[in-house]
């Protein structure tokens, strides 16, 4: 068998309970076994973590997510184990809150292994100016902001908007 054929994993080992900390941070339980191209890794869990305020596959300041619009975040770990995210598309939504189109996420870097996600949907209540902002915006108790914290173990398939 010709080894360097076979794709090497990018996967997270366990269901790491992604919560929101306080403010603008994040927290799970327990270590976090993963690894990323094969190689082995390991995080202990994070308490109060404090969120990326770059886009880890752009580079950029995260887009703000205005009244009547959603977006998603997945949220990973790299090699050195430090807390990375990209934002997906922003995605309007219709009145009874639910997304029209589902949110796309962008290819993360290739030291990045997935361990989670966060679906923001803006209300109607929500900020219009600036809007929700990751690693800027409290991860929990915004006026209008619904949150869904969601655990990977790999990068999803299609779009996610639960």
């Amino acid at each position: 068998m010709d080894y360097q054929q076979t794709v090497p994993l990018t996967l997270c080992a366990a269901k790491v309970a992604l919560a929101a900390g306080t403010t603008t941070t994040l927290s799970n339980t327990g270590a976090i076994p993963y690894c990323i191209r094969g190689k082995a890794y390991s995080k202990a869990a994070m308490t109060n973590a404090a969120t990326p305020t770059v886009d880890a596959a752009t580079g950029k300041a995260f887009q703000g997510v205005k009244a009547g619009n959603g977006s998603i975040f997945l949220v990973g770990l790299t090699a050195a184990g430090a807390l990375a995210a990209v934002q997906g598309t922003i995605e309007p939504l219709n009145a009874a809150g639910a997304f029209i189109n589902a949110p796309q996420i962008g290819a993360p870097p290739n030291d990045f292994c997935p361990i989670g996600y966060l679906v923001i949907k803006a209300g109607a209540t929500a900020d219009a100016v600036t809007g929700w902002t990751f690693g800027a915006s409290n991860m929990s108790g915004v006026t209008g902001i619904a949150y869904t914290f969601v655990d990977l173990m790999t990068l999803p398939d299609r779009p996610q908007v639960s």
